[in-house]
């Protein structure tokens, strides 16, 4: 992230988290700038990169197992948590 401005700060200043900015880009709500910029930081921030590969890979099977449809809201979430769950056990 070479001195790139991040177009994900808001107009109060508020620098959003990590999380925050994946979701956008998962949700397809960022534009191309934010994308790009989502993008370099991602190759440098090993958990961002492993939640959004983990993100992108859950959303592919619903969708494909879902009819085609949308997944559902909070489907992801809950199938992260149990994921989650299981590892620690």
């Amino acid at each position: 992230m070479t001195n790139q401005v991040n177009p994900f700060i808001l107009a109060d200043g508020k620098k959003p988290s990590c999380m925050e900015m994946l979701q956008l880009i998962l949700d397809g709500e960022a534009s191309a700038e934010q994308q790009a910029y989502f993008k370099s930081h991602m190759d440098k921030c090993a958990p961002c990169f492993k939640t959004y590969d983990l993100d992108i890979t859950i959303k592919e099977l619903l969708k494909t197992r879902c009819c085609g449809d949308s997944v559902p809201a909070g489907l992801v979430d809950q199938i992260k948590n149990q994921i989650s769950l299981n590892k620690a056990s």
